[in-house]
């Protein structure tokens, strides 16, 4: 599904253990730091803002101003002169810049159009023209404040909220504050800057120096994190886009290239192995055969494809980066019914990817994959790992502090669990185990895309004698 986030809510609402793969809603901003070309940065806010009447999912509506950018009078009159001076009308007139809307302004939209909050402005307000209730001209709230209801609510129209920062962290703070992530710009020319943006922002689809809208298949796959994404969050347009369709069966051991022998887990890996051929844990042979052949496997496919940054273009001027991310705690609960080699796949996987681990056991559980952690053995590949005891109803009260729960199989996630999971949208991954790094990593990463426009009106800079 593409659409809002409420609508998205609603379906699992119906439903909670339906499957679902929402590419949902956003509010998105684009943060210009006092490092920026500022009349470059205004032809960009103008276009992602405006271009598609702020009814794209990935159009900006909040535009975060450093202080130095926010109080200088020339830009503020800049971008006001740019937007008005901005064409509305037919779409069938080529001149017009901004068409119709899809319907006259209501609900949030409306509130917006006719409220102003305490501390707000207006730079433009908007008009309606042509005595026509779907064309509106653009509108600019200046001063808008973290925590309001222009910051916090989604408007699919054309409305930009202005805010001021006092530096980029402040602003990075505020973009991340609204709780989506689908797109964000950083409008500076400072390598720095850019370096800390990409650290820290939260969003699926980062644009440096160019407009927020518009993503290309492959160069840059579409798709976010937080609010604006329901489900697996794989991106569209991506290499790995169909995987979460489909169900996949191994029938045989996966292959993989060679690896360095300095990784904890194939030293782990090698050590189980060389205990299989001299007769041990006959109980759980063939579990810690596949557990061993599946660690090699995800440290082949995270060394290969997933720990490195991809770009498929390689366009001259414009940088176009793949790049994959922990999600960050990733709650690995076990089931009665879980095998050794369902327990330790994911325990391994949540490792290699470099995220926290937590090991979630039911009070009193009496399995063999229990058994084997509580030894030696299990105690190896658990690392630091946290292992507690938690109830469903105590598994719950914790998804607001998490990132993923995984269970080893979709019949084992109880509906309790998932109906409390559907009420923010959060997912549970529940696919059944594999060995195969190559599918089973992508349910403990995020991916996420990153246009760097780094000419500057063609000109290539330093990239031109580098490029050379």
């Amino acid at each position: 599904m593409t659409g809002g986030t409420e609508t998205g809510l609603k379906i699992l609402e119906a439903d909670p253990g339906t499957f679902l793969a929402a590419e949902t809603g956003g509010k998105n901003a684009t943060i210009v730091t006092a490092m920026s070309d500022r009349d470059q940065a205004a032809k960009n806010i103008i276009h992602s803002a405006f271009s598609n009447c702020g009814q794209k999912c990935s159009a900006t509506s909040l535009l975060v101003l450093e202080q130095e950018v926010y109080e200088d009078d020339k830009f503020r009159q800049q971008l006001k002169d740019a937007v008005e001076s901005y064409a509305v009308g037919s779409a069938w007139d080529f001149h017009n810049k901004m068409g119709p809307l899809i319907h006259p302004p209501k609900g949030d939209l409306k509130q917006a159009f006719d409220h102003l909050e305490e501390t707000e402005d207006w730079l433009l307000a908007p008009r309606m023209i042509e005595d026509n209730p779907n064309l509106w001209t653009p509108a600019i709230k200046w001063n808008v404040q973290p925590g309001s209801y222009t910051y916090n609510t989604e408007f699919f129209g054309p409305l930009l909220g202005v805010m001021k920062a006092n530096d980029l962290e402040t602003a990075i703070k505020m973009a991340n504050g609204t709780g989506y992530g689908l797109t964000s710009g950083l409008e500076s020319l400072d390598q720095g800057e850019q370096d800390i943006w990409k650290s820290r922002i939260k969003a699926g689809n980062l644009y440096i120096n160019r407009g927020t809208t518009g993503a290309i298949t492959l160069r840059q796959p579409f798709g976010g994190m937080g609010k604006s994404a329901i489900g697996p969050a794989i991106k569209a347009g991506s290499p790995n886009y169909v995987a979460q369709f489909m169900e996949f069966r191994e029938t045989a051991y996966p292959s993989a290239g060679v690896l360095a022998w300095e990784y904890e887990l194939m030293r782990v890996a090698q050590e189980w192995k060389r205990d299989l051929d001299w007769g041990r844990f006959k109980a759980v042979k063939e579990d810690l055969r596949k557990t061993v052949r599946a660690i090699q496997s995800y440290l082949y496919w995270y060394e290969r494809e997933f720990s490195r940054e991809k770009d498929y273009f390689h366009l001259r001027g414009q940088d176009n980066v793949l790049r994959f991310l922990p999600l960050g705690k990733v709650v690995v609960r076990l089931h009665e019914e879980d095998s050794v080699f369902d327990t330790l796949a994911r325990i391994a996987a949540t490792r290699i990817t470099e995220n926290e681990l937590i090991v979630s056991l039911p009070p009193r559980l009496d399995s063999p994959a229990a058994a084997f952690l509580a030894e030696q053995p299990g105690k190896q590949i658990l690392g630091k790992a946290a292992v507690i005891e938690q109830t469903d109803e105590n598994l719950i009260e914790s998804i607001p502090d998490v990132q993923r729960i995984r269970y080893g199989s979709p019949d084992r996630a109880p509906k309790q669990v998932l109906g409390a999971a559907a009420e923010t949208g959060f997912y549970i991954a529940r696919a059944p185990v594999l060995m195969q790094g190559r599918i089973e990593l992508l349910h403990y990463l995020i991916n996420q895309a990153i246009c760097d426009t780094y000419h500057r009106y063609g000109n290539l800079g330093e990239r031109a004698i580098l490029e050379h």
